[in-house]
């Protein structure tokens, strides 16, 4: 007796790179709601900078989530100075005073924590530099 499988029945094994692709883009999609929640939690509370984790979520998003990204970037309170930051690398002197004030009180609340230690110093040195990156960042010629 011979038995003939229909094409219907044959199974085929997962090709490993589509698992793999999954796999990336669910991490790349984790980072990016990780760091996008940090953000938005860092918008009430100042502990950390609030634009870089959602500059982080949008890097991140554009690689495992399309779609997301493309709502931060049309997200009307994120979205025009998202845009400004990764079409034109300029960031508005609103922005920057923002940004700085925030990296100010969590430098502030982290020297309180830590006390005077070199982890703390290294901690100012990393948040100073952060500053000083903003602050020389092009600014908009017209207001958003």
């Amino acid at each position: 007796m011979s038995h003939v499988s229909s094409p219907s029945a044959v199974r085929h094994a997962p090709d490993p790179r589509d698992w793999s692709e999954r796999a990336l883009a669910r991490t790349w999609r984790t980072v990016g709601t990780v760091s996008f929640t940090i953000g938005v939690i860092n918008a009430f509370i100042p502990l950390l900078p609030t634009t870089v984790f959602l500059l982080i979520g949008l890097w991140a998003f554009g690689k495992g989530d399309p779609m997301m990204r493309e709502r931060l970037m049309t997200h009307p309170r994120f979205g025009p100075s998202l845009r400004l930051w990764m079409e034109q690398r300029q960031i508005t002197r609103k922005g920057k005073v923002a940004a700085c004030g925030g990296i100010a009180l969590s430098a502030a609340f982290t020297a309180a924590v830590m006390g005077p230690k070199p982890a703390t110093w290294a901690v100012m040195a990393g948040l100073t530099g952060l500053c000083m990156f903003l602050a020389t960042r092009a600014e908009p010629t017209q207001a958003l």
